[in-house]
């Protein structure tokens, strides 16, 4: 047995072990498991002694920027594209369309989600 083999039925069986402790399985379920870990032939029968228990190492959800961060950020943006639609309506001596209008639509979006 190479000990990459050893390690995943240790692992499997720590993990037996935290859900007996955890009160997920009965002491008959945790020894069939158990003697099962040692006679298993592949990773897909080690898999499937834990398949039917939570799993601790589901990642969460990334956490959401703030609502102030959010807002901070859009306002940058927002600001930086009407100074550059000043700056080039003022350097071509007419008013341009001013696209930055269109930056409020997700302003509003940005007060409406969550």
């Amino acid at each position: 047995m190479t000990d990459f083999q050893r390690n995943d039925r240790t692992l499997t069986a720590r993990e037996l072990t935290r859900a007996r402790a955890e009160g997920r399985l009965t002491e008959a379920e945790y020894e069939q498991r158990i003697h099962l870990v040692a006679s298993a032939d592949s990773y897909a029968e080690l898999a499937a002694l834990t398949a039917d228990l939570p799993r601790d190492d589901v990642p969460d959800a990334p956490p959401r920027r703030s609502k102030r961060k959010r807002y901070a950020l859009f306002l940058a943006v927002f600001s930086l594209n009407v100074l550059v639609w000043a700056i080039l309506s003022t350097a071509l001596g007419t008013a341009l369309h001013p696209w930055w209008a269109w930056l409020l639509l997700w302003g509003l979006l940005l007060v409406v989600l969550p």
